[in-house]
């Protein structure tokens, strides 16, 4: 009654032996529950007056009746697929789940239990995901080092919270191409590092912006500038190493999608080009394989490791080992391998078909870095909205993002489309919405 309002602050309950011939039970019944309830700080006791409703509960607000429950639990149960055209997300109808579970079966007899307990002294990850993986980075990105300079992470987005905690300091100066990755931006933020923008054109961060700034780190998408496309060129990245080598500044290299170029080979990483040992490269298995499993990796240089160990170690001991196994069984056998080539052809088919029926609606959406990725940035004239393009589009049950969604200052006005999570039929279906937007409808920027 009083989490109902039906008591309210101050009144009086009924004595005890009253209650008590009320309800047809003990007076010691009643006792022990009034007892409670002033334990509980429900009721209190006024010497030669009774009990009353603790004056300081004030108005309870009344509990939310089971109805409006169940609806939220509706809610939080309902895992529906994204609209067209959301974006980082792979198809992950194309993961071959029984690859996948055949490697898990192996992983578990080759390891057993052990899998299934606490494994303290791994706080950077098993030793056989963090061989293969860094068989892969040489092999495939032209990043030299030792396996025992992987460390696991659960996602990039975790890697680059805890280089944050680890390389910054509240106040320090953290330099970040602008438009950007605004969960970088969050991890750097956590421990109150001063954000300065650097400028992006048309092939990716301008190194000549950051002549003579003075930073803790840089953060940086090179093979693929999130979220315009534009790829930086090894003039610009040899500058920027020899800028942070000057300056003892950090780079993070976060190198998200760059096994999905669709009409050349990958390009090779920031990390192969520096010979300091100042570039930090973050990776994900969350566009390779699927973003539930939760895997990233970072290649460290050997000064950081006991650290970023001792900080794994105190947020949360270590990473699954059961995906952990299972990944290296998944990438030892070749299925990884075999999965991205069929994910590459498929994308890149997929591109094609977006571009093709984007070309046919009229909108003044120009596409400058169309060689891959698993999104792709259209560019609008300079005097748009791009967010009220995006409310435009999203009228028509299309999901996109604004470029000045993600940056500190003016950009040009942009919107991204992810297409990869979309069959054909799928991306012809939201392009054909996407053609009812009416342009002159929609504002301008100031």
């Amino acid at each position: 009654m009083i989490q109902h309002g039906h008591l309210g602050a101050g009144e009086s309950v009924p004595p005890s032996r009253q209650l008590a011939a009320d309800l047809g039970v003990a007076r010691n019944t009643v006792t022990l529950a009034y007892e409670r309830l002033v334990d509980e700080g429900y009721l209190e006791s006024r010497p030669r007056s009774g009990l009353f409703v603790c004056e300081s509960l004030g108005s309870m607000p009344a509990p939310k009746t089971a109805r409006d429950g169940a609806a939220r639990r509706s809610q939080l149960e309902r895992v529906a697929p994204a609209r067209p055209f959301r974006e980082s997300r792979p198809d992950v109808r194309l993961f071959p789940l029984a690859l996948w579970n055949r490697a898990r079966a192996r992983a578990l007899k080759t390891h057993r239990s052990a899998l299934l307990q606490y494994q303290s002294e791994l706080p950077l990850g098993l030793p056989v995901l963090r061989r293969a993986i860094a068989s892969y980075v040489r092999d495939r990105r032209g990043v030299s080092c030792d396996w025992q300079q992987i460390a696991i992470t659960s996602g990039s987005q975790h890697a680059l919270y805890m280089l944050a905690h680890l390389l910054l300091r509240p106040g320090a100066t953290a330099l970040m191409e602008d438009p950007g990755y605004r969960g970088a931006r969050r991890a750097l933020m956590s421990v109150g590092a001063a954000i300065q923008p650097v400028a992006v054109d048309a092939q990716g961060l301008v190194p000549p912006t950051i002549q003579g700034k003075k930073a803790a780190l840089i953060y940086t998408t090179p093979s693929r500038q999130y979220p315009t496309g534009a790829c930086l060129p090894v003039t610009r990245r040899t500058e920027l190493i020899r800028w942070a080598a000057r300056s003892g500044t950090w780079i993070i290299e976060d190198d998200y999608d760059s096994e999905f170029r669709y009409r050349l080979p990958p390009l090779p990483s920031l990390h192969s080009l520096d010979p300091g040992g100042r570039v930090i490269y973050v990776g994900t298995m969350s566009k390779t394989l699927f973003p539930s499993l939760r895997l990233g990796y970072v290649v460290l240089p050997w000064s950081l490791l006991g650290p970023f160990g001792e900080l794994r170690s105190t947020m949360d001991d270590h990473g699954s080992l059961m995906d952990q196994a299972t990944t290296a069984e998944f990438l030892e056998t070749g299925a990884y391998y075999s999965h991205i080539r069929r994910c590459r052809r498929e994308y890149g088919a997929r591109l094609d078909t977006f571009l093709s029926a984007v070309s046919e609606t009229g909108l003044p959406l120009d596409f400058p870095h169309a060689d891959g990725g698993i999104n792709i940035s259209g560019f609008l004239p300079e005097s748009s909205d791009d967010t009220a393009w995006v409310t435009a589009l999203a009228n028509v049950d299309v999901d996109t993002r604004a470029h000045s969604a993600l940056a500190l200052r003016r950009v040009r006005p942009g919107l991204i489309f992810g297409f990869t999570a979309f069959d054909h039929t799928e991306i012809r279906s939201a392009v054909r919405h996407m053609g009812r937007v009416r342009q002159g409808t929609i504002g301008t920027s100031k």
